[in-house]
């Protein structure tokens, strides 16, 4: 399986043959147009300047995730939203309706919520103007000194909103697409995942020390494990890892487990992987040893198919490689999504700020809703400032080794960034085409003045 002159799909096709509960058909296909080896600017994750052209020519114009469902769960519960400069209210109405509208008073521009709240109306803490939770102007101080302000003429200016999976999205640019258009494959290829079943059980904030685009980089491409996480790399093969492109907005990788890296020059047999595994991910236990016949990735999926009514909420039939293999999309521009049972986590990244340098990571732990109980509550964001990941109670210990890694390439990938010099960021042709894909979506917008 480690023959490089294979194309790395094949790879992926080949292995999980032996699979007793194959994938679904759509894993299987591939979709990876070539897109050359081009490389991107530098400017694009140091300068001030690009940075404002994207919160003005492609914050504005895309569906970005603001919120879950459930953290706006009664009438009256308002989540506030900010990318850069821009702040959004998404609010639940009385009619049990989400709407969303920009945070800015319509008398004067005052910020009318600085933080998540429940109430019966929105008021503006400077003057007393008051909407209901429709956006419709309630109450005018000194309303004979404001002749001009007639009917709705001063409403709460609405912005886009819809759902899809439990997620809310926001758009503020009023002639875009629909969300289900915008999403492409999403709702059909994560259709069995039924994220809107699941609850956040846990969310960090976490601000990392790069760009936000660099930074959602570090999490869409695995030609950096051999060098990162080389725990993994013996029963990990990263270097065939299967990428696909869909449309303009969504990608994927697929990395198989119970396969050693093709990075490595060693040949290891099941029972060395097995071996490796159990001492990097699974237990302070040694690994047993493998009945006769039986591989590494076999005994994996036979362990993980004994917790999937845990992990999923009910009995379900699922495919070996959706039980153990990392399956991954990204949505543009900053959200990331897990099809794999064992990795129920959602990403999402943002500017902070204006700041070039530097990104506000949301890591939520997702949950499924116990069969015959309403969603649950979120939990609280914790802000986890200097604490590492490693030390989150919800992870294992290798999952936040592994995401403590990442976070230690950031800070030296963005002061190499601004070494002045004007060489482009160089792009592998096949194992970092997910990057290539976003930058050309990401080039659609910043050119486009409109």
């Amino acid at each position: 399986m480690n023959n490089m002159s294979n194309k790395p799909w094949k790879v992926y096709q080949q292995f999980v043959k032996g699979d007793v509960i194959a994938p679904p058909q759509d894993l299987l296909q591939s979709t990876s147009p070539d897109l050359g080896t081009i490389g991107s600017p530098r400017r694009l994750y140091t300068s001030p300047e690009v940075h404002d052209l994207e919160i003005s020519r492609m914050w504005a114009k895309v569906w970005q995730f603001a919120c879950r469902e459930e953290e706006i769960a009664e009438p009256g519960d308002i989540h506030v939203y900010d990318v850069g400069d821009i702040s959004v209210l998404v609010v639940r109405t009385e009619n049990d309706e989400i709407r969303a509208y920009y945070n800015s008073c319509t008398h004067r521009g005052t910020q009318l919520c600085s933080a998540d709240a429940s109430q019966k109306q929105i008021r503006c803490p400077y003057h007393g103007f008051t909407w209901n939770l429709e956006g419709a102007l309630t109450d005018i101080p000194c309303q004979w000194d404001f002749p001009q302000v007639q009917g709705s003429s001063h409403n709460l200016k609405g912005v886009r909103s819809s759902t899809w999976g439990g997620f809310v999205f926001i758009n503020l640019d009023p002639d875009a697409e629909p969300l289900e258009s915008y999403l492409e494959v999403i709702p059909e290829h994560l259709r069995r995942s039924r994220f809107e079943d699941m609850y956040i059980a846990g969310k960090y904030r976490k601000i990392l020390p790069a760009n936000w685009k660099a930074s959602l980089e570090a999490f869409v491409e695995s030609l950096h494990v051999a060098e990162t996480h080389g725990q993994l790399s013996e029963f990990t093969d990263d270097v065939n890892t299967k990428y696909d492109l869909y449309g303009k907005n969504v990608s994927r990788f697929i990395t198989v487990f119970g396969a050693a890296s093709a990075a490595l020059d060693k040949e290891y047999s099941e029972q060395e992987m097995l071996d490796s595994f159990f001492e990097n991910l699974a237990s302070d236990d040694a690994a047993p040893k493998l009945p006769e016949g039986m591989t590494a990735r076999a005994f994996m999926v036979s362990r993980a198919r004994e917790n999937v009514a845990e992990l999923v909420g009910r009995e379900e039939v699922i495919s070996d490689t959706e039980l153990v293999d990392a399956i991954q999309y990204s949505v543009f521009p900053n959200i990331i999504l897990f099809r794999s049972v064992g990795f129920p986590v959602v990403y999402r990244f943002l500017p902070n700020g204006n700041d070039p340098d530097s990104t506000i990571f949301d890591f939520y732990i997702m949950k499924y809703v116990p069969d015959g109980t309403e969603r649950l509550r979120p939990a609280e964001v914790i802000d986890m400032g200097d604490s590492s990941f490693i030390d989150l109670p919800e992870l294992p210990d290798w999952l936040g080794l592994v995401y403590d890694q990442d976070v230690s390439n950031l800070r030296l990938q963005q002061k190499g960034l601004k070494v002045p010099f004007q060489g482009d960021v160089t792009l592998a042709r096949y194992q970092e085409n997910r990057i290539r894909h976003y930058h050309q979506t990401l080039q659609g917008y910043l050119a486009n003045p409109e």
